[in-house]
């Protein structure tokens, strides 16, 4: 099985979006911390994941409706019954590094969430993450109803683990 692997991060501020890429050597907020929670923002649903205090695992944990609008709320209390001190956000970045309209809607529902969650928000570009999620499932046996069930978890479990990978620091 090959693994696709494509790691870029951004910590753009919610509020003001970024038109250009940046790069991996950007330093994370000074007050991102262990553990994290990872979301996979998509038009109709957002996949959750959570990793452990010491980073050692990431997993998909639940998937929340987007067109409900107590999704923040429900973050929430994921976020307090985990005790996460920081947001991972996937951004879907098009293959050539530039930001279309599924990227600006990522950061739309960030700054939905803005009001209701004060925790850092770093953006981790996402490309691939769907597919890698995707094939871990099918590798597990599952069927396609049960890959579609956990897509969204998994795939945020993945944006997690690489945006882990792309900053060690916070492990150490």
């Amino acid at each position: 099985m090959t693994t696709a692997f494509c790691s870029t991060t951004d910590f753009t501020v919610p509020d003001t979006p970024s038109t250009a890429p940046r790069s991996t050597h950007d330093s994370i907020p000074e007050n991102l911390q262990l553990p994290l929670i990872a979301l996979d923002i998509g038009m109709k649903r957002i996949g959750v994941a959570v990793c452990d205090r010491m980073a050692y695992s990431c997993r998909g944990i639940a998937c929340l409706h987007r067109r409900d609008q107590g999704w923040p709320k429900q973050l929430q209390k994921l976020i307090r019954e985990y005790g996460s001190k920081g947001i991972v956000a996937g951004l879907p970045k098009n293959m050539d590094g530039s930001e279309g309209v599924q990227a600006k809607d990522a950061r739309a529902a960030v700054r939905d969430l803005k009001p209701a969650c004060l925790l850092p928000v770093a953006f981790q570009d996402e490309r691939l993450s769907t597919w890698t999620a995707k094939e871990r499932l099918y590798a597990q046996g599952l069927n396609e109803k049960k890959v579609k069930a956990k897509l969204d978890q998994t795939a945020a479990a993945v944006i997690l683990e690489d945006f882990l990978s792309a900053h060690p620091e916070l492990t150490s």
